[in-house]
């Protein structure tokens, strides 16, 4: 497979690189509102022949540049010239805005260069004189503009107060979990928007949960691209967006939000989110204070789950501040964010639990009591400034972690069901039970366990991008460094008791001292890419190193006559470490990586039909080395991987039949999508070291020197139907995919019925697989559409596969089969 790919590319490369240059370019513009800074996709700008007659005339809306799934979706206007030294005059032309004339000079062309920006235009509104005007329209609920999808806000009803999760959870083919994700018809959005830019870092929930539904204008979705991705032209790897867009009103000035309320027991809500907005310019605040440890709401796509509501409570506080801001020709951005968050739970969680075997089940049931806290402060920044030449951008994230955490667990094992078993009966196990439930127990372990641990991590990511002059070329080159250092101390308590026996068969009592902890990585990625024709191609070289030191040192304090008092350091405590089941590990990874990215492009005007294909094959060469030292004996280990990866977009083939509309407003009647993964992935390097970790004496860990990498192959073919018939507003769309992973890691265990002691370890299996096919209908009908039917169906058919092994050495290979119809 992979001789036959690089064949074909080698093939596809030597056709473009012979490909004869033209001999014209290509100047393109960009009209924008001088006040609200918004595209004029009415504007068109008229040419001057040689003594200054009008000879012709183009509107913004006729190019062929594809942006966010549409045929120009911005105001930009272009014109062909020769290659040749001259100066153009021409006039911008927007009805209800000043004319402006545009003087341009073409000058030092290059033989491969093909296109040239001309600085944006800014027309300034003409003055207007409004008279009396009435206007009667029914409201669409959606319709379609280019590729694009857009949902009209204000044609579904909602409730009073409600947030912009209410909107998108009634919009037709869009489903809306608990945790902020989105899928349409089917597939999953995975950049959601607020007017064109990211909010909060991409925080879909507090997005959903804090902007106004009545706010909203619009809901627009389609394949999207990065401001970087539209510098560079770059429509190899257009992810699904979801956009909304606020009704103008609502994009000067303050948009604040407030809430609060009290409750029963306690229970208590506040929330704040405050925003001001200007064209170029956005700052928005948030907090949030509430001890309700539920926040899920029913109706969104069936996960609201009752019987999985949480126990205990929960204290949440969260505040942040987010700032974006861009100049008017979008040359110079930026934007972040801070926030802080803090998290105090206190659960008790009641479990049942049936190992089914073929000799005959064991049932389990335990009780946990745990109480955590956890803090989190963050802050991220972004920077980014070009012009048509070249673009220079800048990441920098600081993060700081804070954990505190205790729990007590009583379980107990037994070879019949305990179908009336309670707490206090467990605790009175060996006091006050009957010779049968004695009779039936396999253990009893009572552990307690509390910990602190605090991570901080800084990162920073400069990058430079420039076009190479009088050429198509572009060079690019991105260098990141990141530095965590974790600290963390835990103390463990077990006390297991097998069988009937009253007397306790293992007592441990744990300090465990997690420190140096502490990684320090280095990334840098150089590309060079260019354009010929209607093909894209661009070699990428990627280097990654990592460099890890981790040292574990658990101490046995029940080694001491006098242990002290639990969560206290005894005197004398570093006499009692335990060499066993301490360690010192130093690793450092070498990762090589190189990518090539084709595309290829063609519109046939004749059939009125368009093929798009991406390919993105990469070859990797990781080394690893570990120098890995547990009970004073050195494990060293020393591998290297070689992987082959078709990421997302790596084999992308799409073709679209039947185009109809013009200009924006241009759509296919057909769609057909195909796309092919395959994803490496390494085995853990903790994992092939050959040792025992028996510090959980219920739970004991080997390693497995023999584990080979995983791949992961994934595919989807889609079918999207868009009849061009005025009367009917239908959409549907067929999505089939089959995934299949090759040397599966699975963590497989033996059970020991007579202890209940496990044994895990990483194995690597075949079989794991899934197939699925869905269905998603619209159709809008009746005067004004007034009426709209929609169907949403799915099947899933996947199997699971793992190593389990009862009362043996070596486990055997187990299989679960799941259906699923919706």
């Amino acid at each position: 497979m992979r001789t036959s790919l690089f064949t074909f590319l080698l093939i596809l490369i030597s056709a473009t690189l012979f490909a004869q240059t033209q001999d014209y370019i290509y100047l393109s513009g960009r009209v924008k509102d001088a006040l609200t800074k918004t595209d004029l996709p009415e504007a068109y700008c008229i040419l001057y022949d040689s003594v200054g007659e009008p000879r012709d005339s183009i509107k913004c809306d006729r190019g062929t540049r594809i942006i966010n799934g549409e045929r120009v979706p911005m105001a930009y206007y272009g014109f062909p010239v020769t290659k040749a030294d001259s100066t153009y005059v021409f006039d911008i032309v927007c009805e209800g805005f000043e004319p402006q004339t545009i003087v341009y000079k073409v000058e030092n062309v290059g033989r491969r260069e093909e296109r040239r920006e001309i600085p944006m235009t800014f027309l300034k509104r003409a003055p207007i004189k409004l008279g009396e005007v009435t206007v009667k329209a029914s409201k669409v609920k959606f319709y379609h503009k280019g590729d694009t999808l857009v949902f009209n806000a204000d044609a579904f009803n909602l409730a009073e107060g409600s947030m912009l999760d209410g909107l998108i959870s009634q919009l037709p083919g869009v489903e809306l979990n608990d945790n902020g994700q989105i899928k349409v018809n089917g597939e999953y959005v995975e950049s959601l928007l607020l007017n064109g830019k990211q909010f909060l870092d991409g925080n879909n929930q507090l997005m959903l949960e804090n902007i106004a539904a009545y706010t909203v204008k619009n809901v627009e979705v389609y394949r999207g691209q990065t401001d970087k991705q539209k510098w560079e032209n770059d429509t190899t790897q257009l992810a699904l967006t979801m956009d909304v867009k606020l009704k103008k009103e609502y994009n000067i000035g303050w948009l604040i939000n407030a809430q609060g309320g009290a409750g029963t027991e306690g229970r208590y809500m506040g929330r704040l989110f405050a925003s001001w907005f200007n064209p170029n310019s956005n700052v928005t605040l948030l907090g949030d204070i509430n001890n309700l440890n539920d926040n899920r709401k029913p109706g969104k796509s069936d996960t609201w789950t009752p019987d999985r509501m949480p126990s205990g409570t929960r204290t949440y506080k969260m505040g942040a501040i987010n700032y974006d801001h861009r100049t008017a020709d979008e040359s110079f951005s930026i934007n972040g964010h801070a926030t802080f968050e803090q998290t105090t739970t206190n659960n008790s969680t009641t479990t049942a639990r049936t190992n089914f075997f073929n000799t005959g089940d064991t049932y389990e049931n335990s009780w946990r009591r745990n109480y955590d806290r956890d803090m989190k402060a963050e802050t991220r920044h972004y920077i980014n400034w070009h012009d048509n030449k070249w673009w220079a951008s800048g990441m920098i994230v600081g993060r700081y972690k804070r954990r505190d955490t205790h729990g007590d667990n009583l379980s107990g094992s037994f070879t019949e069901e305990q179908k009336d078993l309670t707490l206090s009966a467990l605790e009175a196990l060996y006091t006050a039970t009957s010779q049968e439930t004695l009779d039936a127990v396999i253990n009893r372990a009572n552990t307690r366990s509390q910990g602190k641990s605090r991570e901080y991590e800084v990162q920073a990511f400069p990058g430079f991008d420039f076009k190479v002059p009088r050429t198509g070329d572009r060079l690019s080159d991105e260098f990141g460094v990141k530095y965590v250092n974790k600290k963390e101390n835990n103390w463990r308590d077990y006390v297991i008791n097998y069988g009937a026996d009253p007397a306790p068969a293992v007592r441990k009592l744990q300090y465990l001292d997690n420190q140096p902890n502490h990684t320090l990585t280095l990334m840098n990625s150089i590309e060079y890419s260019f354009d010929l024709r209607r093909c894209r191609l661009s070699i990428e070289y990627d280097y990654r190193f990592e460099d890890t030191w981790r040292d574990s040192r658990t101490f046995a304090l029940d080694r001491l006559t006098e242990m002290g008092i639990f969560g206290e350091l005894p005197e004398g405590y570093t006499a009692t470490l335990d060499p066993d089941n301490s360690y010192t590990s130093h690793q450092m990874r070498n990762k090589h990586s190189a990518r090539i990215h084709f595309s290829y492009s063609h519109w046939n005007k004749k059939n009125k039909n368009m093929f798009y294909m991406a390919l993105t094959p990469e070859l990797g060469l990781t080394h690893d080395h570990m120098d890995y030292r547990r009970a004073g004996i050195l494990y060293p280990i020393r591998r290297n991987f070689k992987t082959f990866t078709l990421g997302r977009y790596g084999a992308h083939f799409d073709y679209e039949m039947k185009e109809y509309g013009e200009g924006r407003r241009s759509r296919y009647a057909h769609s057909i999508q195909l796309e092919i993964e395959a994803t490496p992935k390494t085995p853990n390097l903790l994992d092939l070291v050959d040792i025992v970790n028996d510090s959980d004496p219920l739970n004991i860990s080997e390693g497995n020197s023999g584990l080979r990498p995983q791949t992961e192959f994934k595919h989807r073919l889609s079918w999207g139907f868009n009849p061009n018939r005025a009367e009917h507003r239908l959409t549907n769309r067929v999505n089939l995919s089959a995934n299949f992973t090759h040397d599966a890691i699975v963590r497989g265990y033996t059970y020991d019925s007579s202890t209940g002691v496990r044994h895990n370890r990483s194995y690597n299996v075949q079989g794991n697989r899934s197939f699925s096919a869905s269905n998603y209908f619209n159709l809008s009908f009746g005067k004004g559409d007034c009426l709209t039917l929609s169907s949403s169906t799915s099947a899933t058919s996947s199997r699971y596969v793992d190593m389990i092994g009862l009362n043996t050495d070596v486990p055997t290979r187990s299989k679960v089969d799941n259906i699923f119809l919706n």
